[in-house]
């Protein structure tokens, strides 16, 4: 009640505790209470520690009383700034042999568990509380910085699931930053009225788009993703709220956070199930944040005193915990994407392959011989002094007769005969079919290469006209680059390709007047043109 005074010595407490009435649980919702502990220490040694904690309050004033005088008064909470949080501690000497008894008056506007009050040696309470904070700190640390790392990957590969979970993972840092007092007892700064609940109620609104977007349930399930949009829309509407009336605060923020985790928990067992296998890390995320969930949410909503020591702890354990697997999980994502796209890759590659061969002949199409045309131009010709590019243009003769007077199937085994000859030319000659009755040939290689494509040319066209196709044959015409060019540009190989059909044309010229005047030309001598 209000006025009530704490007892001034160890003999007043068992009058002063008969006058009020004893209560089995705080109100969750908030209040003002007394809360008294009567002990005897057991163990050798005067330091010990009394430490009130195991919930979240705004101000408690902790009194020590002991039969040998001891008189001794500390402050602590998330409004005073002056102690431990989420527990306020108390340094003194006690006796062995002794009784002492703790009286503590706390003042919250909630509360998140049952308090408890805990007796220690110092060096218990040290090594306590060192696991403890580097417990902290190190589950503060993972958190922090997976969220800035993914937070700028998703912004540097413009993927919003990514920037979600970073921002998702920056909110666990402050809201539990807030919770262990980081800004007020570490850095000395007021948020009134603002609190960890406030971060934990906006959570949900990343939480769900980011379980949405890495899950694709608008793609898999609309139904779900506007399930997920209504937790967000509640979330928003919450915020304020918790401001309006900050004792609900801490339950509102229990509630949307329960909520969320079973979604995105839940909607991660049903994607697995549906065989999408980007949801398997992420749900074993969320496995790791239900265990600890399971055992701190009946704790506060105060329907059971705390199984563990420091639940809060175990449950941001967890959210690293669940951090870690999520950031997995992105990273499974990143390597499903990346076989996606050499899946694209190589069809790609394949379906280029397909568009760029000549399926009568096996030879490359004229789509090739412009992509092998690009692939020089964008290198060097490192060492002139082992060759340059060649350029030979040839006219299938007599194709026409063969497909008017023996039909166009003996035509396409003519056309198949010169893609045949030509495809055994060397390997460092590729032929083209550029359409109808017209081939080309790139070829590397010095003098001696040229001479050797001109005989090989030479000896196909004497092949033909020596086999079932006497009045076929071919016109060829060669051009060579300069050799010492080291870079070649589009319009240079367009320049080699016309002087390589001026000179085809003149060979076919010379070819017409030899059968003109020669009524068995497969006896005489081919004279190749060659352009310089």
């Amino acid at each position: 009640m209000p006025g009530e005074r704490a007892p001034g010595n160890y003999a007043d407490v068992a009058s002063w505790t008969a006058q009020r009435t004893p209560v089995t649980r705080v109100n969750m919702l908030g209040g003002d209470f007394w809360l008294v502990s009567q002990f005897t220490p057991d163990q050798p040694g005067n330091d010990w520690v009394v430490t009130f904690d195991n919930t979240y309050y705004e101000n408690a004033r902790i009194l020590v009383l002991g039969d040998d005088g001891l008189v001794r008064q500390f402050e602590s909470g998330a409004a005073t700034a002056t102690n431990d949080m989420p527990r306020g501690t108390a340094a003194v000497s006690l006796s062995p042999g002794h009784h002492y008894a703790v009286v503590i008056e706390v003042s919250s506007k909630f509360y998140t568990a049952i308090p408890r009050i805990d007796v220690q040696t110092r060096a218990e309470y040290h090594k306590r509380r060192t696991n403890e904070s580097a417990l902290m700190l190190g589950s503060l640390g993972v958190l922090f910085g997976l969220g800035v790392f993914i937070m700028f990957v998703g912004l540097w590969i413009r993927d919003r699931s990514y920037t979600l979970y970073g921002c998702q993972a920056l909110i666990l840092v402050l809201g539990w930053g807030f919770f262990f007092g980081v800004p007020q007892g570490w850095l000395g700064i007021n948020t009134d009225p603002v609190n960890f609940t406030q971060w934990f109620i906006l959570l949900p609104v990343v939480h769900v788009r980011f379980t949405i977007r890495f899950l694709e349930l608008w793609r898999h399930s609309p139904r779900m993703a506007r399930l997920g949009y209504a937790i967000v829309i509640a979330s928003i509407i919450a915020l304020p709220i918790s401001l309006i009336f900050p004792s609900l605060a801490f339950l509102i923020a229990t509630f949307l956070v329960s909520t969320v985790v079973l979604f995105s928990a839940s909607m991660g067992i049903w994607s697995l199930w549906r065989g999408v296998r980007r949801a398997r890390f992420f749900t074993l995320a969320y496995m790791a944040v239900l265990i600890p969930g399971s055992i701190i949410l009946p704790v506060n909503f105060g329907l059971i005193p705390s199984i563990v020591d420091n639940a809060d702890l175990m449950t941001l354990m967890g959210n690293s915990c669940e951090a870690m697997l999520l950031a997995f999980a992105l990273a499974d994502h990143v390597k499903l994407v990346e076989d996606g796209r050499e899946r694209f890759r190589r069809g790609m590659q394949e379906a280029v392959a397909k568009a760029s061969i000549d399926a009568l002949t096996g030879l490359g199409n004229r789509l090739a011989f412009n992509v092998m045309i690009e692939e020089i131009t964008r290198r060097e010709n490192v060492d002139p002094a082992a060759g340059t590019w060649l350029i030979a243009m040839i006219d299938l003769d007599g194709l026409k007769l063969v497909n008017d007077s023996q039909g166009h199937e003996r035509g396409d085994d003519l056309l198949s005969a010169v893609g045949e000859g030509l495809a055994r030319l060397g390997d460092l000659i590729r032929a083209f079919r550029l359409g109808g009755d017209e081939f080309a040939i790139i070829a590397y290689g010095d003098e001696h290469t040229q001479e050797r494509l001109e005989k090989a040319l030479a000896e196909l066209d004497r092949r033909l006209r020596g086999s079932d196709f006497p009045d076929a044959g071919i016109s060829y015409g060669i051009c060579s680059a300069p050799a010492n060019q080291r870079r070649f540009s589009n319009a240079d190989f367009a320049e080699l390709v016309r002087e390589a059909d001026r000179a085809m044309y003149a060979h076919k010229s010379r070819r017409r007047t030899q059968r003109v005047s020669d009524p068995h030309p497969a006896d005489q001598t081919v004279t190749v043109l060659r352009g310089d």
